[in-house]
């Protein structure tokens, strides 16, 4: 069996806050179980759709998406809030599973288009969200340092 067909995509439940904070650890290099624990339960609670990527019963992927009815003048439009794919998974199918079954499941609630927000030096990040057939919007962000 290939590591693609291995995958389980599934709802993101309240007992993968503590793989989910492993796991971001080991990506970023910082220890944050209080901003994951808050920002998790915030997203589950509220119009959002997390998800997460098993493998062999490990959690090894995760991605939070919004809905909006209207949000920048955008009717029934979703966002990919946060992501992320343990190192020792990246570049075998997880992200991309993941982004397909929030795609399904945005479209299940009458999301039209779906959006992310990326840092245009972050190749890694606009790679993926093209293996995703996404592309760039008519949006641009603004921002004053405060």
């Amino acid at each position: 069996m290939n590591t693609n067909e291995s995958i389980i995509i599934r709802r993101m439940k309240d007992s993968d806050i503590d793989p989910i904070i492993k796991m971001d650890k080991r990506i970023s290099g910082v220890f944050r179980p209080e901003m994951w624990k808050a920002e998790i339960e915030h997203y589950l609670k509220n119009n959002s759709i997390g998800i997460v990527a098993e493998i062999q019963e490990q959690v090894v992927g995760f991605m939070i998406g919004t809905m909006h009815p209207w949000l920048f003048g955008i009717e029934n439009g979703g966002w990919i809030e946060v992501l992320g794919v343990h190192p020792d998974h990246t570049a075998k199918g997880v992200g991309k599973k993941l982004g397909n079954r929030l795609f399904k499941e945005f479209k299940a609630h009458n999301i039209k288009v779906a959006y992310t927000c990326v840092e245009w030096t972050s190749s890694d990040l606009l790679e993926f969200f093209r293996t995703l057939e996404m592309t760039k919007s008519d949006f641009i962000t603004l921002m004053k340092k405060l």
